[in-house]
């Protein structure tokens, strides 16, 4: 069954049905972003979650010491980065499950990700669609059979951008991907998910089969 993410968590009721519905993870970003959270409302989110959930901050281009302290106060499991970091940055954070994200315009190069994998600890991949000045969240797709190909370095990737109850399922058949990521497109706005839709999309997700 595929990994899946459920990101732009900002109210722990949301939450709490993302949990029950048996999402795999939940996103909190820390970023300049209408999705937005503080800290202290993370913190609080985080801490009525289960144990097995993983809770994964975004940021962009953050310093690393305010990663690292807003990671600890909130009691974050993973770390999804969207700006420019690099290998040696995504390296300091070894004790965290890490996701690079890469914003695709085409067919990305391998170079990049290979440097990642091989030297930045990092342990996912996730591809999200480029869109000028927006960094996540953008309700876009981009071709997702690219994410079948083998120049990942062995390492999950995870598809986002413009995933929708109405085309969870053939995204997954199509792409094979370790996981998936959805933000915007089980909202009724940005920041509140709207129930039915995230319900559904959780179904039609399981219906794909994880690319092992």
């Amino acid at each position: 069954m595929v990994w899946i993410k459920i990101c732009g968590i900002t109210n722990k009721k949301d939450a709490l049905d993302a949990a029950a519905l048996g999402a795999d993870a939940l996103g909190l970003v820390f970023a300049n972003s209408p999705r937005r959270v503080a800290p202290e409302t993370a913190r609080q989110i985080i801490r009525a979650l289960p144990a097995g959930i993983e809770k994964i901050g975004v940021f962009v281009n953050e310093g690393r010491a305010q990663v690292a302290e807003i990671a600890e106060y909130c009691g974050l499991t993973g770390l999804q980065f969207h700006g420019e970091e690099t290998p040696q940055y995504c390296g300091y954070f070894r004790d965290y499950q890490v996701i690079k994200a890469i914003r695709v315009r085409e067919r990305p190069g391998t170079d990049s990700v290979e440097l990642l994998v091989r030297n930045g600890g990092v342990k996912r991949i996730l591809l999200d669609t480029y869109v000028p000045r927006q960094r996540g969240g953008t309700g876009k797709t981009f071709p997702w059979e690219i994410t079948a190909q083998s120049a990942w370095g062995g390492v999950p990737v995870i598809i986002a951008g413009g995933l929708t109850p109405e085309n969870v399922k053939i995204a997954v058949e199509i792409a094979k991907p370790f996981g998936i990521d959805v933000s915007s497109g089980v909202e009724k706005e940005p920041g509140i998910k709207d129930l039915r839709r995230l319900t559904c999309f959780m179904q039609k997700a399981r219906k794909g089969q994880r690319n092992e």
